[in-house]
């Protein structure tokens, strides 16, 4: 008999290959998120024995096989038992099967027939030969069937309990215990009061066996089992989707704080509710030491279509608008190109072919860096970005972990500045991270076991001075450093910010790119960004500042350290490595950036105004400073050049005068001229600046020219008030109005427009 049992167990070898288990995405503190079925729509989650509650297994084995430890796969006492009751009572009272039997029939379903039976006794002889008793448990508990599509002992009491199977009560433990014996009858979802019945029935046979006492069993049976949904775990979809799309089947631990992420979810399905019926809202929360993202909502309401409540507004690409600023001027505080303080320009401006506009479409003049992020002016920004080039900016972002994408594969280019470019809220909350951890991004983390992945973006003192800037200007009461942008025609609105050692982000639109016209950043994301950060972080003080960073008293327009006779406006600046760069006098390094602000002037003794040179009349050396060129329309008359700069003492030689300065005009056209224009053609007038120093800067109706040069060449299209404006290098400035009228409508002395600087 041996010998024909070895055969057969040669020829018909048996394993415990499990069956490919289902996917389970668990929060940090190891609560169920969302669970996902197999291939065939099974729910079956994989786990040890020691993660299973002592009572379930105590409940088990005593009411399945008490002698399961004992005996070598099949209990001859239950089979005779079994038999003499089915002979007696002409039923099957009980089926005399071990444990093991039971794991053979999962692992090879016979049958139930007489032979089936006997080999089911043949296969629980051989797992028993070749398996301890621990595998053929752990094979039972992960694949029993516990009614419809529910396998295993894990997904059962998640499923119906709402509880992990190691937390099992003595009542919940009997209840798992019973039910595969017969799922459909027992389930509780659906007949609670047989699957109670069941369990009470356990519940006491583990008292007559002495495993539990009589208190502990009517404490067991006094708790009802009641009918439940069979509910699914929906809690952070989105992440759990992208988990499991990425992970093998199983248990997949992500780093997600249950109660924030419940709190958050709440919250912004009310917040979206508020706005629009098809607006989305997307939030991540993320440790900036550690990387691993506390919070992820992905979408407004998951459940919600006319919200397009599946698509992943975490990942998806969109313009950041002006998310990038606080980057750019960064990496210039790091090049030595700039302090908080530097006087930057905020005119009409024309870079190029590229000429940027405020969000609010005016202009304030002269401008700090530090209110020039603050207030997330767009030039100024962009006359940054210029110096620090935007191509090395971009690959900075991308060498930091940024997920970038540029329209039609184009070259980067200044409009990167405004939201020229595409990325997501993944890796907005990433570069901001680099505030609150040294200049250094982390990569966000969703799996416990995913290792950090910090990046260089910023030196600390350069990371500091932005997050000092961002903070002292927020209107929040948590001390948080927050960056606003919207996108081009109001299809995005984000906030990111720092507080707390954690590194938030917002973003709130319609995910099919429709205009939320009248929501931007400020009105629409900064409020759910700081009801968040109420709900779950506490006030968080600055760090402290890095010994890099040192404070300076610097004067306007030099930037240079405060003197009393080259100061009009002082200001106290954050200083990196100890390095004050001068104020940038024109916009690009062709147009002579690097002329200074510091002029030397000769000046005559008795009459105080200018020497040429050449000249021999008594004078001695005076120093004066200068404002940029294309401030001049902005500053008090006072601070003007062509007021800073007395005449040339007309006693010098005409020909030396002329050499330093000619009188500033515009040439070509007169005050109040008015030009006929045919209405089948076009009108053309050129105009040219003469005297003054080059380069030139030219306004037409307060629009900056593309050239520098002397001279400007307008086309004329119908009636049309004009207004010529040009400056040169010192701030000279000249102007000319004047209109043009159909040649069927001649001017009369009280037909021509008023003039008006209004646009200044």
């Amino acid at each position: 008999m041996p010998t024909l049992f070895f055969c057969i167990d040669l020829l018909w070898p048996t394993d415990l290959e499990p069956r490919p288990g289902s996917r389970i995405v668990l929060s940090a503190d190891n609560q169920p998120l969302r669970t996902f079925a197999d291939d065939q729509g099974i729910w079956r989650y994989p786990i040890s024995l020691d993660q299973v509650s002592p009572l379930y297994l105590e409940a088990l084995v005593n009411y399945e096989d008490r002698y399961f430890y004992h005996h070598p796969g099949v209990n001859p006492l239950s089979l005779v038992r079994a038999l003499w009751q089915a002979l007696k009572t002409g039923e099957i009272v009980s089926g005399g099967s071990t444990l093991t039997m039971q794991v053979a029939r999962l692992r090879y379903p016979e049958s139930r027939t007489l032979w089936g039976k006997v080999k089911e006794i043949i296969r629980a002889c051989q797992l028993e030969l070749h398996y301890s008793k621990d595998d053929i448990l752990t094979y039972y508990i992960n694949h029993a069937p516990f009614g419809g599509t529910i396998e295993g002992v894990q997904a059962a009491a998640l499923t119906y309990l709402g509880y992990d199977a190691k937390d099992l009560t003595h009542a919940q433990a009997a209840l798992l215990a019973v039910l595969p014996q017969a799922p459909t009858r027992y389930r509780p979802d659906r007949n609670p009061t047989s699957a109670q019945a069941a369990r009470d029935k356990v519940i006491q046979r583990l008292v007559d066996y002495q495993v539990w006492d009589e208190q502990i069993a009517q404490d067991a049976q006094s708790e009802q089992v009641t009918q439940s949904p069979g509910y699914r775990y929906s809690i952070a979809p989105i992440l759990a989707r992208r988990l499991a799309n990425q992970s093998d089947p199983g248990v997949i631990h992500s780093t997600i704080n249950l109660a924030w992420q419940q709190s958050v979810e709440r919250l912004v399905k009310h917040y979206a509710q508020s706005i629009d019926r098809h607006v989305s809202v997307a939030v991540l929360i993320m440790n900036s030491k550690t990387g691993a993202v506390e919070v992820y909502t992905g979408s407004s309401d998951f459940h919600d279509n006319q919200r397009f409540g599946q698509v992943d507004m975490v990942q998806a690409i969109r313009s950041p608008g002006s998310t990038l600023k606080p980057f750019i001027y960064g990496m210039a505080l790091d090049q030595g190109l700039v302090h908080s303080e530097s006087l930057l320009m905020n005119v009409p401006l024309k870079f190029a072919d590229y000429q940027p506009e405020n969000f609010s479409g005016g202009f304030t003049g002269p401008e700090s860096l530090s209110h020039s992020l603050a207030a997330s002016l767009n030039v100024p920004a962009v006359q940054v970005l210029e110096r620090v080039g935007p191509v090395p900016f971009y690959l900075a972002l991308q060498q930091a972990g940024a997920t970038l994408a540029l329209p039609g594969n184009e070259r980067p280019s200044l409009a990167i500045a405004l939201g020229g470019l595409g990325t997501n809220l993944e890796s907005l909350v990433r570069l901001m991270s680099a505030l609150d951890n040294n200049g250094t991004t982390q990569k966000p983390r969703f799996l416990m076991e995913s290792a950090q992945e910090a990046k260089p973006l910023l030196s600390p003192g350069a990371a500091w001075i932005i997050r000092d800037i961002l903070a002292r200007h927020a209107s929040n009461p948590y001390g948080m450093a927050i960056k606003t942008g919207t996108s081009y025609g109001f299809r995005d609105s984000w906030a990111v910010g720092v507080v707390n050692g954690y590194t938030l982000g917002v973003w709130v639109g319609q995910p099919d790119g429709t205009p939320l016209t009248g929501h931007y950043g400020r009105q629409t994301a900064v409020p759910l960004l700081t009801n968040v950060a109420s709900r779950i972080l506490g006030q968080n003080p600055m760090p402290a500042r890095p010994a890099s960073v040192t404070q300076q008293s610097v004067c306007w327009p030099t930037g240079q350290p405060e003197k009393i006779d080259l100061c009009d406006e002082a200001h106290d600046a954050w200083i990196l490595n100890q390095t004050i760069p001068e104020s940038w006098m024109t916009l690009t390094d062709q147009d002579n950036s690097l002329v200074s602000p510091t002029v030397r002037l000769r000046l005559a003794l008795d009459s105080g105004l200018q020497v040429a040179f050449g000249c021999d009349l008594a004078s001695n050396e005076s120093t004066t400073v200068l404002w940029p060129a294309p401030l001049q329309l902005w500053l008090p008359e006072a601070y003007q050049n062509q007021h800073r700069l007395p005449v040339f003492d007309s006693r010098c030689a005409r020909q030396l005068v002329a050499t330093a300065r000619l009188p500033f005009t515009i040439a070509g056209i007169n005050e109040g001229d008015a030009m006929v224009v045919n209405e089948q053609t076009q009108g053309n007038i050129k105009v040219r600046a003469e005297g003054g120093q080059p380069p030139y800067y030219w306004y037409v109706n307060g629009a900056m020219m593309p050239t520098n040069g002397p001279n400007l060449s307008l086309t004329i299209d119908g009636e049309q008030h004009y207004e010529i404006i040009a400056m040169d290098y010192h701030g000279q400035i000249d102007r000319k109005q004047f209109n043009t009228y159909f040649s069927n409508s001649p001017p009369t002395d009280d037909s021509r427009l008023p003039i008006t600087t209004d646009h200044l």
